[in-house]
């Protein structure tokens, strides 16, 4: 195996272990087994979980894939999961898109929270890759939002969530 791939692997395994570690304590937290404390995940810039009345989520707003704007303020006191996701991705993405797409197969219909997804790649998502997206990654049928927009759209969105995107040649790196 090449060093890059070797490489790439490890990486992978290492995401899809945070994922899973972030999307279970999304889950914990929503079936009432939250602390009083923030629970943050320091290796990963950007990425914490924290009890309702903990802390306001910066408000933005944005187009939908669906045609809409969502004004993220209008969610208040609804259980949301926040994730910032590229529909072109097909690395850690789908991997992230899989790991709730599990979580939610095991949380009851009722108490299942809205995924707010907001784009990374203004570059090349557009309605139709985010509902393909959608399907690729299992989450048919679940409540979504994917947010789209300008780069200076969205660069407001990622700096008010301390989300790290850099365009690389065939890839969009990038914070959860």
């Amino acid at each position: 195996m090449r060093r890059t791939s070797r490489r790439t692997a490890a990486l992978v395994v290492v995401l899809a272990v945070l994922v899973g570690a972030l999307v279970g304590d999304a889950v914990h937290l929503l079936a009432g087994g939250g602390s009083s404390g923030v629970k943050a995940t320091a290796e990963v810039q950007g990425q914490a979980v924290w009890p309702e009345g903990m802390r306001r989520a910066p408000d933005f707003a944005l187009p939908d894939s669906q045609g809409g704007r969502l004004q993220f303020a209008s969610l208040r006191g609804r259980p949301i999961v926040l994730t910032f996701m590229d529909s072109q991705c097909h690395q850690e993405c789908p991997l992230e898109g899989r790991a709730l797409a599990a979580a939610f197969r095991q949380t009851p219909a009722a108490d299942r929270p809205l995924v707010v997804a907001v784009s990374v790649n203004p570059w090349e998502d557009t309605p139709g890759s985010a509902r393909r997206a959608i399907k690729r990654f299992g989450l048919a049928g679940y409540h979504w939002r994917w947010l789209l927009g300008t780069k200076a759209q969205l660069e407001t969105v990622w700096k008010k969530y301390r989300i790290f995107v850099h365009r690389t040649s065939g890839d969009i790196e990038h914070t959860d």
